[in-house]
């Protein structure tokens, strides 16, 4: 399957919506989430400042922006109130990305269940596969609660 169609400016690529992040890393910042028949797909423009001396883009930027999108991509599937934590992140860079590249990504849940979830996927720029991205991520019970989630399927 080709990959989505980036605009040329930081407008909203047909089919995906705007989300702004929170937090210490990237709060602020726009990215974009597929409409929700292929909420798989995540996009980022990469900027300057995401960038090395080398003019490409950090690692750590790929590591964060994977960390989000896959822990976005699993609580979306989950009750709202489930609450969880990263417990494995896993980054194969293959090749560069550098400042005004649509970085996008696509995710594919190997299991979700009531104590641990575990996704991977990839990021691209255009045809070409920038990095591998694996994450695992631990649901956290709530200390009265005696199942939180339903049973595992």
């Amino acid at each position: 399957m080709p990959p989505p169609a980036a605009s040329d400016d930081n407008s909203a690529p047909a089919g995906f919506s705007p989300r702004v992040l929170r937090g210490p890393f990237f709060g602020g910042r726009t990215v974009f989430t597929a409409d929700a028949a292929s909420a798989d797909h995540f996009m980022a423009r990469i900027t300057a400042d995401d960038c090395n001396r080398m003019g490409i883009t950090h690692g750590g930027v790929i590591a964060t922006l994977a960390d989000i999108f896959i822990v976005g991509f699993i609580a979306a599937q989950m009750p709202a109130d489930t609450r969880m934590v990263t417990a494995g992140l896993s980054i194969d860079y293959l090749g560069p990305s550098t400042a005004d590249d649509w970085l996008i990504g696509r995710i594919h849940a190997h299991r979700i269940g009531r104590r641990q979830c575990v996704a991977s996927g990839e990021f691209r720029v255009g045809n070409r596969t920038v990095a591998l991205i694996r994450a695992s991520c631990a649901i956290l019970q709530d200390p009265g609660r005696r199942d939180p989630l339903p049973s595992d399927s």
